[in-house]
């Protein structure tokens, strides 16, 4: 629910603006201005999501008022109240973020109407913002991992020991990665291992056994079986086929 402040020079007006608000679902009047300097006191004190404030008022009216409180909080939301006479200053708080106006005389259903769109607003980008959060502190932990993986290629990093780096479980850490890369970590691994062995036998005259040492496989049976199932050949074969003369 929008935590409101309601700015008018006229008590009447506060108190009609007060009630359909207050009877509806879409938010609180938690305080009440007379004028534009009261309001900017109001807002640092009470902090609302939204203000609803009359533009011409007595001292420091609602525009003057609106640029020093979007000075402050450029996310602060404001709604002008407005007779059709006073279109030119509409104008100058649009120009300066104002986000919304309702003319004079205001109608129950079009200001429930406009402070109903804010709260949906608000809802989507607060919602967003969380995506967007949780997102990349999901990216972080993967991004180190395969920085981790591709600079110590020689090592038989498992998932276990991978996650605990991350400070992660093993299951979170290969859900998320698998999420992320569309591929297992054993996998991915395991093809990071298998591209540098094919330059390794491309380029070198290294044994396939040195060649399976080299990229922490400690049995070279399993680094056969690991390589013929991803190139559909030995590591042998390969050589023969691929090797740079």
């Amino acid at each position: 629910m929008l935590k409101i402040m309601i700015v008018d020079d006229e008590i009447l007006e506060r108190q009609a603006l007060g009630m359909i608000i207050n009877n509806s679902d879409c938010g609180r009047v938690i305080a009440e201005a007379c004028n534009g300097r009261e309001a900017i006191e109001l807002d640092r004190k009470f902090n609302p999501d939204v203000i609803i404030m009359d533009v011409k008022m007595p001292g420091i009216d609602g525009i003057k008022a609106s640029q020093i409180i979007k000075e402050q909080n450029k996310n602060k939301i404001i709604i002008m109240i407005t007779a059709y006479d006073d279109f030119e200053l509409v104008r100058k708080a649009l120009v300066l973020g104002v986000d919304d106006y309702i003319l004079k005389p205001i109608k129950p259903s079009e200001l429930i109407g406009v402070i109903n769109n804010i709260f949906v607003n608000l809802k989507i980008n607060k919602d967003d913002c969380i995506e967007k959060s949780v997102s990349e502190s999901k990216e972080l932990p993967i991004k180190a991992a395969i920085e981790y993986i591709q600079d110590n290629i020689g090592e038989n990093v498992s998932l276990e020991k991978m996650a605990s780096m991350c400070n992660l479980s093993p299951c979170y850490f290969s859900r998320v990665f698998k999420k992320s890369l569309g591929v297992t970590f054993i996998s991915y691994v395991n093809e990071t291992k298998i591209n540098r062995a094919k330059e390794l036998l491309e380029n070198t005259d290294i044994p396939v056994l040195n060649v399976a040492l080299d990229l922490g496989f400690d049995d070279c049976g399993y680094f056969i079986r690991v390589f013929k199932k991803s190139q559909g050949l030995t590591p042998k074969k390969y050589r023969e086929v691929h090797k740079v003369q």
